[in-house]
């Protein structure tokens, strides 16, 4: 129900430019206009776009050990709403973490435009990936078609995320491949295995 609100919302609100999000992913042309009217991590839709994804993200973690790995929920026994609170704080802490590397990064390589484009180009990935979720997660829950998770949202979301990479390695000019290689490692993986390794200690 949060989740659909913040669709709602979104979309009334600020539905030009939420369109232009929805056509940028998969076009250059689309993304170099929505960079041009403006910085989008400093506008609302942008903090919209990580709520949502904030929101969505955890039911689907929830759905597939609920269905596929029963056993968690009885060895901590811990109630659904524990578990997801869990799972909000663990994406909450990746998020400022990758956020923290990035300003650290993009300030010692001097590449604070390339920052502004990744920023807009993983926007989009986020927000692509929660409307999915949106429509995924229903259908998973209450008709209980768990495998929707492997046959629909897994090769839908290798598709989003290819084209969130390839749209940034097309748009971005002068940065060293080495340096970018270093971005992605840090911004992408390195976050989860930090909290992957705290969590992993304190269990």
């Amino acid at each position: 129900m949060i989740g659909l609100l913040i669709v709602t919302l979104s979309f009334v609100l600020y539905r030009r430019k939420a369109l232009l999000m929805l056509r940028a992913l998969f076009s250059a042309r689309y993304l170099q206009q929505l960079l041009r009217e403006g910085k989008l991590s400093k506008e609302s839709l942008y903090l919209y776009s990580i709520l949502l994804y904030l929101v969505t993200l955890p039911c689907l973690i929830i759905a597939f050990f609920q269905f596929y790995s029963p056993a968690l929920f009885e060895t901590y026994s811990l109630h659904t709403w524990q578990i997801y609170g869990i799972i909000m704080g663990v994406l909450v802490t990746v998020f400022l973490l990758s956020q923290f590397i990035l300003s650290y990064f993009a300030t010692i390589f001097n590449y604070q435009e390339e920052r502004y484009l990744y920023t807009a180009t993983k926007t989009l990935f986020r927000f692509y990936n929660a409307l999915l979720l949106v429509a995924v997660i229903p259908f998973i829950w209450y008709a209980q078609i768990p495998s929707l998770i492997f046959f629909v949202y897994f090769p839908t979301f290798v598709i989003i995320f290819f084209a969130f990479f390839l749209l940034f390695i097309r748009n971005i000019s002068g940065i060293s491949r080495i340096h970018f290689f270093i971005y992605f490692c840090s911004l992408e993986i390195l976050p989860y295995l930090l909290v992957a390794k705290l969590l992993i200690i304190n269990i």
